[in-house]
């Protein structure tokens, strides 16, 4: 619980010293989240998949959910390669 303590103490001051990047990564955060579920809904839509659709309307993680089904129900990331 001590420990918990400290990391919260840690945040709230690093927070308190750099509000400028807090805001900057909070507002980069929400673009990516809105970015990667507003794709995922569009595919899950047109391509009539109710269940997705709801899934990534209800959860929001990070976008974990929508990459997931991008990669796996669609051909969004048909050529794709890191390689190039």
């Amino acid at each position: 619980m001590e420990l918990l303590q400290s990391f919260d103490q840690l945040i709230t001051n690093w927070i308190e010293l750099n509000p400028g990047i807090f805001s900057i990564l909070i507002i980069v955060l929400s673009v990516w989240e809105a970015i990667w579920t507003l794709l995922g809904l569009w595919f899950a839509a047109r391509q009539n998949q109710k269940i997705w659709f709801l899934l990534m309307g209800i959860l929001q993680v990070v976008g974990i959910i929508e990459i997931i089904y991008l990669a796996t129900q669609t051909r969004f990331f048909k050529n794709f390669n890191l390689n190039d």
